[in-house]
């Protein structure tokens, strides 16, 4: 029986080729022509200065600061402020007005439901309507009411409604044409959870508060935005178990699918939360990280009596433990499943956080190493070749973590 040891090192291996190969473009990026690197290299240089003057000590409280401080600024540009950028403007356009009215006419024609197609028939029709009402003020109630029923349509129903229907054939379709397909079918779940965030945020704004400042509407932003990644991220790690055990075609029922993808998409705002706490407060700071991994496992034991309860593949709480720790259900070896990669999606945020700490820390310790061959100010007018020799040592680290297994 394949335990699937051989595709975590596979992929170890990888990561070690890709960081090389960035820490190669990197040194090249050094040596090479300083046209339009001038600000790139101050940055950077200014990065890395703050960080080898700050203390072991502080490292981790000012680091994790940033961290919270630079994924609220990301999620909130890429998320609740997308409709400011032409590209989200461009995309939202094509696939509402041009990619799902030509789709939803060819599935009619072939014999498909021609609910959606004849729903943007009525909306055309409501928008003729719309201009008409807008002549005559004593219409203007109408009006109103039309335009309800446009910006509903356009941002939470028929995003909902494709939403559900392309995960149905996502589901139900051939494994490998799934993986790919849910490329396409995150870019739906990424316009139904914009529209659901404009009709929060209106309900937040009619209550006198500003969406901007409340924690509560932060955390429910956080975590629509994280549902798109999410649901890739299921398909990944389902696709992980069938290229590691040989798992010819993985179940992946709705129960499956939405639990993963709502669960692991809350790991990411309980994430910033927790670790907003302990910046707030950074001798406890410690204790709120220990936190964030013991939620964790909260967070995975839940999505595995979630998604797998009332299915061939349902988990006692031995079962759960057991593949949490990386062996078959019944504890008889090691076995590296497709329900071992999606019961531990929750862990991403906090092993990216404990990535980015210990990249830190060898960035840290290059600056240190370096001081060896040349003095102080010297080592900062090359930030590049301290980044290319932070990613050739997590490539190292990567490759010997690979020859070992």
């Amino acid at each position: 029986m394949q335990s699937g040891l051989h595709l975590v090192q596979f992929l170890l291996t990888i990561a070690g080729a890709v960081l090389a190969a960035l820490g190669l473009a990197l040194w090249a990026m050094e040596t090479g022509s300083e046209q339009g690197q001038s600000e790139r290299r101050r940055r950077l240089s200014g990065n890395w200065r703050s960080l080898s003057q700050a203390s072991w000590g502080d490292l981790i409280p000012c680091l994790t600061a940033c961290l919270v401080k630079k994924s609220e600024r990301l999620i909130r540009l890429v998320f609740q402020e997308a409709d400011q950028g032409v590209g989200f403007g461009g995309v939202v356009i094509f696939v509402l007005f041009v990619f799902i009215p030509i789709a939803a006419a060819l599935n009619a024609l072939i014999g498909g439901s021609p609910f959606l197609f004849l729903y943007y028939l009525s909306l055309l029709v409501v928008l003729a309507l719309l201009n008409f009402f807008g002549e005559f003020k004593g219409l203007r109630f109408l009006s109103s009411l039309a335009a309800v029923y446009l910006g509903l349509s356009f941002f939470i129903i028929i995003p909902v409604y494709v939403l559900h229907s392309f995960t149905d054939v996502t589901i139900n379709y051939y494994f490998s044409h799934s993986v790919l397909k849910s490329l396409l079918v995150a870019v739906i779940w990424y316009v139904a959870a914009y529209g659901i965030g404009l009709m929060i945020d209106a309900w937040f704004r009619s209550r006198g508060v500003d969406p901007a400042r409340s924690p509560t509407a932060r955390f429910i932003s956080q975590f629509l935005a994280a549902l798109p990644i999410a649901y890739v991220l299921t398909f990944l790690a389902l696709l992980a178990g069938h290229l590691g055990v040989l798992e010819q075609s993985p179940d992946r029922p709705w129960q499956l699918v939405v639990s993963s993808t709502v669960i692991t998409a809350l790991s990411l705002p309980t994430t910033i939360l927790l670790l907003g706490f302990g910046v707030r407060n950074r001798p406890m700071l410690p204790a709120w990280l220990l936190l964030t991994v013991s939620l964790g496992i909260v967070y995975s034991a839940i999505l595995a009596l979630f998604a797998y309860t009332g299915t061939h593949q349902d988990l006692s709480q031995s079962g759960i433990l057991n593949v949490l720790i990386g062996l078959s259900p019944d504890g008889r070896g090691l076995y590296l499943g497709s329900q071992f990669w999606v019961i531990h999606l929750p862990f991403l945020p906090t092993v990216g956080v404990i990535f980015i700490i210990l990249s830190a820390g060898m960035v840290k310790g290059v600056i240190r190493g370096l001081h060896v061959f040349s003095n102080h100010g010297a080592i900062f007018q090359q930030p590049f070749m301290i980044s290319a020799l932070t990613c050739a040592g997590w490539a190292f680290l990567f490759w010997v973590a690979a020859l070992m297994m």
